[in-house]
């Protein structure tokens, strides 16, 4: 009979530590999903915030002395980098080097960062045949716009 009590109690000691560690290893397993939702959460709110349009006028480019000028407006609710160092140019598919852009915010002569509603000039020093162009601006978060516009 004693035999029988201590054979059950090893038993429920046994269960007890297995129904433990389930527990342990799934409370683990809730907490990453858990933290990875909160951080993808703050990821797509900040990228829901950041937005920008370029606000040219596709038939019209202006040229200033020999480079293209593009309007970028900040249309969303955060302020972004805007320099040579955060943001990309390409036009027809190729890069166009930081060397050949000029960055300028209209609303704040000598900022870098565009704050909602500002409109920042980008002005492309490049040589472009007649026709029609795609010119692709992407953010350092990698947001991009682009925009097919027709040289005279």
């Amino acid at each position: 009979m004693a035999s029988s009590v201590v054979s059950e109690l090893v038993l429920f000691i046994a269960s007890l530590l297995i129904a433990g560690t389930v527990a342990g290893g799934l409370y683990m397993i809730t907490q990453d999903i858990s933290d990875g939702i909160t951080v993808r959460g703050k990821d797509l709110s900040y990228n829901l915030r950041v937005n920008f349009e370029i606000i040219n006028d596709p038939e019209n480019i202006p040229v200033s002395d020999g480079a293209y000028i593009f309007y970028v407006k900040n249309i969303g609710k955060v302020p972004f980098t805007f320099d040579n160092n955060s943001v990309v140019v390409f036009i027809d598919g190729n890069l166009i080097p930081p060397a050949n852009l000029t960055f300028t915010n209209l609303d704040a002569p000598g900022s870098n960062n565009l704050q909602p509603y500002d409109i920042g000039e980008i002005q492309v020093a490049t040589l472009l045949s007649a026709g029609y162009h795609k010119i692709v601006v992407v953010l350092a978060d990698g947001k991009r716009r682009s925009l097919i516009f027709k040289i005279g």
